[in-house]
């Protein structure tokens, strides 16, 4: 391969994916070295594991690789579904060997700073281990909320020295606000976006046996700045609602993005509402998407606040808006039952047809004049 042209062999390089195929491709002579190194280092993935974490910081003692990593990706599983399971008698997981995962973890993600170049950070979270064994072994709901917090903390240690610009929470129990406290401690945060995947209710209330225990949206959010300009905000298992939003004090002056999903509307709108947090934003906010989300009922003899009431409001406010998402026959109204969860609200006032008619008709002609704005600028 050494005669070969430079070209042709950066051409075999670029149609080789699998990670174990570029290691052994690297190892051929000095030019495929140098050829797939940045390519191979490019992206560390970090398993649930001590070997691991300890493989991740093993390439910090070469500069000349920790220079290539852009991305770190800590636990990735494809596409599995996520589930927390209820403690039972059955949870075998070792204290002391959870409490080595966690310090191998702390020194790991505390040194990503280490990594002058590095961009992204995705952490994923998962109510399982992979044991020093080599077993899959299923954490206690306290300890996997614990390793999340864990993680988190040293992650926003590592962020006020490094040049981290994106960040990506998936399957997050959010705790009461106290445990976060790390986040508004780092005062200029980094961060172009963020995107933060949350547990849904139900899941929460098969784990305590509470429908209402989700901690803030806000315990998470970077403290105002300036260079913010995406927010990704999700609950795929459900609709996600807390009872102390606690947003009034969240302005971000160049967020552009906005997507909310399964996310609860409040029934009257607060300056620590959603809603409210979105308008907020009317003078920098250019694309709004909103996928399943709710409006939220107190109880069946309370009046809902329409969609329809929604649209029109976010259609007279959002003047700058230029793209606007919505599978829009999907935001629904809902109640929390203290036994299942939120529900859809059982007895409308009007008959649904009529109602979501009605919805309709408001959000086409929100659409319609984000569309032609959009149209109008181009």
């Amino acid at each position: 391969m050494k005669d070969l042209p430079i070209e042709l062999v950066g051409a075999v390089v670029e149609s080789v994916s699998s990670t174990s195929d570029l290691l052994q491709l690297r190892s051929v002579n000095s030019t495929c070295r140098d050829l797939v190194t940045p390519s191979v280092f490019r992206r560390v993935h970090i398993q649930n594991s001590v070997q691991s974490a300890q493989n991740c910081r093993s390439i910090l003692a070469f500069p000349s690789l920790a220079a290539h990593v852009r991305e770190v990706v800590y636990d990735q599983r494809g596409h599995a579904q996520f589930g927390l399971l209820p403690p039972s008698a059955q949870d075998t997981c070792d204290e002391l060997e959870i409490a080595d995962l966690e310090d191998a973890l702390t020194e790991t993600f505390c040194s990503l700073s280490d990594f002058k170049n590095l961009q992204s950070v995705t952490l994923n979270f998962w109510p399982s281990l992979r044991s020093q064994s080599g077993s899959e072994v299923h954490e206690h709901p306290y300890w996997f909320t614990n390793r999340q917090i864990t993680v988190l903390h040293a992650v926003h240690h590592a962020m006020k020295s490094s040049p981290i610009r994106s960040l990506s929470l998936n399957n997050i129990v959010l705790a009461p606000s106290a445990h976060y406290d790390f986040v508004s401690s780092l005062k200029d945060s980094p961060l172009h976006h963020l995107s933060m995947s949350v547990v849904g209710n139900s899941e929460l209330g098969a784990w305590s046996g509470s429908k209402a225990s989700n901690g803030s949206l806000a315990s998470l959010l970077p403290v105002p700045s300036a260079t913010l300009k995406s927010l990704v905000l999700r609950s795929p298992q459900g609709p996600y609602h807390s009872l102390a939003t606690q947003l009034r004090s969240f302005e971000y002056p160049s967020l552009e993005t906005l997507v909310l999903e399964n996310i609860v509307f409040d029934h009257t709108p607060s300056t620590d509402g959603i809603e409210e947090f979105i308008v907020r934003h009317k003078a920098t906010l250019r694309r709004l998407e909103l996928r399943s989300c709710a409006s939220y009922v107190p109880s069946t003899e309370t009046p809902i606040r329409k969609w329809s009431t929604i649209w029109k409001r976010l259609d007279e406010e959002l003047v700058s808006l230029a793209e606007l998402v919505a599978d829009e026959a999907h935001q629904g109204y809902v109640l929390l039952d203290s036994t299942r969860g939120f529900i859809p609200h059982p007895s409308l006032p009007m008959a649904p047809a009529e109602l979501a008619q009605e919805d309709h008709q408001l959000y086409q002609q929100f659409s319609n004049r984000v569309n032609l704005r959009m149209a109008s600028a181009s």
